[in-house]
């Protein structure tokens, strides 16, 4: 089934379908997508959810690229709909155009006033990576997850107001009783660096919020876990990316506290709990 938008009426475009404008509103929601992630949203070519986990970290096989959805995204990049980027050593990514951005505005009302159509290739890797987080929260886990976004805050300080720039985590889960922000470590930073966004998040994480750390070197989650126990940040969880993409989402965050971490369940509720087998 394809939707004429409003779009398609004033400039005599192609027909958008409905499995278009779900990866127009990805790209819009993560920022960017790699074509595995975009094979991944869609049915086709993904019958076990193993499988879609995969795609969601941008995995592809050779055969993926007769499925429709390659296919389809060569279509909309070449109306403009998506921006394709090339990078050395890293898959073809995508990024939305203002094109793309008014096609999505066209059918609802409720959208971000910024567009994103450019990625470093410097930042890239970590992107995906991003991206490939979020999804599995949204799409295998039914969270409520997006990304987050820096914002401009009034603070006090010697007396004096100023507008300052707060820092975002990577992602974000919405929840009433244990909000969670998330970042996507993939190498190691200070000691120091580490004590500077700790002191971040007391400020601005909110009541029983928690942050969980997603590591993606060997031992990180412990280096991650030390800094914060030499930081008294007991908000502070940590588990390795492979671990939480071998477990489909539901691999344990252990936290900074001895005996607590923090596991994710399918749609619904996350918990401090004991350490969960």
């Amino acid at each position: 089934m394809t939707i004429k938008t409003l779009a398609d009426v004033r400039r005599g475009e192609i027909r958008l379908t409905r499995r278009d404008l779900k990866v127009l509103a990805a790209l819009e929601k993560w920022g960017v997508l790699g074509i595995g992630q975009a094979v991944g949203l869609d049915c086709e070519g993904t019958p076990s959810k193993t499988t879609q986990v995969e795609r969601f970290f941008n995995h592809m096989e050779r055969a993926d690229y007769k499925l429709g959805m390659p296919r389809r995204l060569h279509v909309l990049e070449e109306h403009g709909y998506i921006r394709g980027h090339f990078f050395l050593r890293q898959p073809k990514a995508f990024t939305l155009t203002e094109r793309g951005f008014n096609a999505l505005r066209d059918e609802r009302q409720e959208y971000r006033p910024e567009v994103r159509d450019f990625v470093s290739e410097a930042i890239i890797r970590h992107e995906l990576k991003v991206t490939g987080v979020g999804l599995v929260f949204a799409e295998v886990l039914g969270l409520a997850a997006r990304r987050q976004h820096p914002q401009a805050v009034w603070a006090h300080a010697g007396g004096r107001r100023r507008l300052v720039v707060e820092g975002a985590a990577d992602l974000w889960i919405d929840s009433p009783s244990q909000p969670k922000a998330v970042e996507v470590e993939l190498t190691q930073k200070s000691k120091r660096r580490y004590a500077e966004i700790f002191e971040s998040y007391r400020r601005r994480l909110p009541r029983n919020g928690v942050v969980l750390y997603l590591t993606g070197w060997p031992g990180g989650a412990a280096v991650i876990l030390k800094n914060a126990r030499d930081q008294r940040a007991p908000f502070v969880y940590a588990c390795a990316l492979d671990e939480f993409r071998q477990a489909a989402g539901r691999g344990a965050f252990r936290g900074a506290v001895e005996g607590r971490s923090v596991v994710l369940a399918d749609k619904s509720e996350s918990a401090v709990t004991g350490v969960s087998a």
